[in-house]
C-alpha cells in the first residue's frame, strides 16, 4: 500500500525515523511530506535528519496536534485525489488521548463534504473510525477479512444516543436506542456465516474491530 501523501506529527516524526533505522530502511523509503505540531516532542536532531521535509508549525493548544495536522492536510491536498486518511497511533493506554482522538474523528465529520475524508485510526490490534448517519436503505457495509472475523468488534454512541439497526453480527441491534447509561454494543463479535456487517444509524457511532494478528 502507498500513500499519495504522508504526514508526521510532532513526536511521530522521531518513532518514524527509529523505525527506519532500526529496520535498514533508510533511503529505501520517501520521507515525510510534511511534520506538522507544536514541535515540543520532535527533536531537533530529527528535523535535521529529514532536512527535505516541509516542517509546518502548529503552536495552538486549543487543539491536539492530531486535529492540527487534519486541517494542515486539507490545505495541501487540494489537487490530490484523497479518498482516506490512515493515522498510525498509539495511545500507550492514556484515555484521555483516546478521547481526543475520537473527538478529532467528530470534528473531521463537522467539515464540508468537499474535504471530509474518512479517517481510520490504525493501532498495532484495532481500527477505529466514525460512522455517519445512514439509512435502512443505505446502510454502511464493512467487509470483514476472514483472518479477523474471530476478533471481537463494537458500535458505540459517544456523542448522542442512536436508533440502530445491524446484520452481521453475533449480537445485533433492531432498531434499538443505543446511548451511556443503556445499551452500548462493546465486545460484540460477528456472524460467522456472513463477511459483511451492516449498520444503519440516526447518528454518528463509532465503530472499533479488532486487528490484531493471532499467530
Amino acid at each position: 500500500m502507498t500513500s499519495s501523501i504522508n504526514i508526521t506529527v510532532d513526536g511521530g516524526a522521531n518513532r518514524w525515523r527509529s523505525w527506519l533505522v532500526e529496520n535498514k530502511l533508510e533511503g529505501k523509503l520517501k520521507p515525510p511530506c510534511l511534520i506538522t505540531g507544536d514541535l515540543d516532542s520532535c527533536h531537533a536532531d530529527t528535523l535535521k535528519y529529514f532536512n527535505k521535509t516541509q516542517v509546518v508549525s502548529t503552536p495552538d493548544q486549543d487543539a491536539t496536534d492530531f486535529t492540527k495536522a487534519l486541517k494542515v492536510l486539507d490545505s495541501f491536498v487540494n489537487d490530490l485525489d484523497l479518498s482516506h486518511i490512515i493515522v498510525i497511533c498509539e495511545t500507550s493506554g492514556r484515555f484521555d488521548q483516546i478521547i481526543a482522538n475520537i473527538n478529532t474523528l467528530f470534528e473531521n465529520n463537522q467539515k464540508p463534504k468537499e474535504i471530509a475524508r474518512p479517517v481510520y485510526i490504525l493501532t498495532s490490534n484495532s481500527v477505529t473510525w466514525l460512522i455517519p448517519p445512514t439509512s435502512i436503505n443505505s446502510m454502511h457495509e464493512i467487509h470483514i477479512p476472514i483472518n479477523v472475523k474471530k476478533q471481537w468488534c463494537s458500535l458505540i454512541p459517544i456523542a448522542n444516543s442512536a436508533i440502530v439497526t445491524t446484520t452481521g453480527l453475533k449480537w445485533n441491534l433492531d432498531n434499538n436506542k443505543m446511548e451511556f447509561g443503556g445499551i452500548v454494543s462493546t465486545s460484540n463479535r460477528y456472524d460467522e456465516k456472513l463477511d459483511v456487517v451492516k449498520i444503519a444509524t440516526d447518528s454518528p457511532l463509532i465503530w472499533s474491530m479488532g486487528v490484531e494478528n493471532e499467530d
